[in-house]
């Protein structure tokens, strides 16, 4: 299983993007500068998180 790291998860294409790799069986990482934003997301929990600028 490959690894992506996905910046700004809550923008318009990160927000869309995720669902499809995670759906493709990749894992999937997450730089996020308000890693909080993410919590209502539906595959939230399916991600690694980091915080950061």
């Amino acid at each position: 299983m490959k690894t992506i790291l996905v910046t700004e998860p809550t923008g318009y294409i990160g927000g869309r993007l995720i669902p499809r790799l995670l759906a493709k069986g990749y894992a999937v990482r997450c730089l996020a500068c308000h890693p909080e934003r993410l919590l209502g997301r539906p595959w939230a929990g399916y991600l690694g998180k980091w915080g950061g600028e």
